[in-house]
């Protein structure tokens, strides 16, 4: 039988990269769209100083809310040159000013070290929370570089924050950014991939 889960978006990248991420592990687990069928009862004030914090809070509420269990991520981008700068606002920051306005504050920079965190929670209505957390490191390319075959959770296509940070961040150990690396290859180490895929395979071993 198939299992079913909520989760707290309305995000078509996050839910399609959720769908692939279950996929790709085999999980006999449905993705389900918590805007579509629960409209505004999925929206949650991002409360917390850290993408677990918010995460957990979002769930949380959300799954006392309508009474069922959900997930919820979120993921936060910072740049050490720039004090951790946008930090657990980077989406915001994203859909307001765009990757070029981190690019123009980081000219000249030599330290390009930068980092993204993400964290997946799964909360039921009585309390009970499950949350992953993982950090990928790396470096902030000089220039925004993307395969426009690529999904768009990975690179931007009809929507310019596609991706999200993807096109400037090169990870550690490799040579090109993640909005250059396909999904399959990114299953072990990607960020999202990474909590999405442990908090799904908790789900489907429970």
């Amino acid at each position: 039988m198939t299992k079913e889960i909520i989760f707290a978006t309305g995000n078509p990248a996050k839910l399609d990269q959720a769908e692939f991420v279950a996929k790709e592990l085999g999980l006999n687990i449905k993705v389900l769209n918590g805007k579509k069928l629960h409209g505004d009862d999925v929206e949650y004030d991002e409360i917390g100083a850290s993408t677990e914090a918010i995460a957990k809070d979002g769930a949380l509420n959300v799954a006392k809310r309508l009474g069922k269990p959900v997930i919820a991520e979120d993921t936060d981008f910072y740049v050490e040159a720039l004090n951790g700068f946008p930090g657990i606002r980077a989406g915001l920051f994203l859909k307001t000013f765009g990757r070029a306005a981190l690019h123009k504050a980081m000219a000249g920079q030599e330290n390009r070290n930068c980092s993204i965190t993400s964290s997946c929670c799964y909360a039921t209505p009585e309390g009970n929370v499950v949350c992953k957390t993982y950090t990928l490191k790396g470096t902030m390319a000089e220039f925004e570089t993307f395969d426009p075959e690529l999904p768009h959770w990975i690179a931007p296509g009809s929507s310019p924050w596609g991706g999200g940070y993807n096109a400037i961040f090169i990870p550690d150990g490799h040579t090109k950014t993640l909005a250059e690396i396909t999904g399959e290859a990114a299953l072990d180490f990607g960020y999202r991939e990474v909590t999405l895929g442990a908090i799904l395979k908790h789900l489907a071993q429970s």
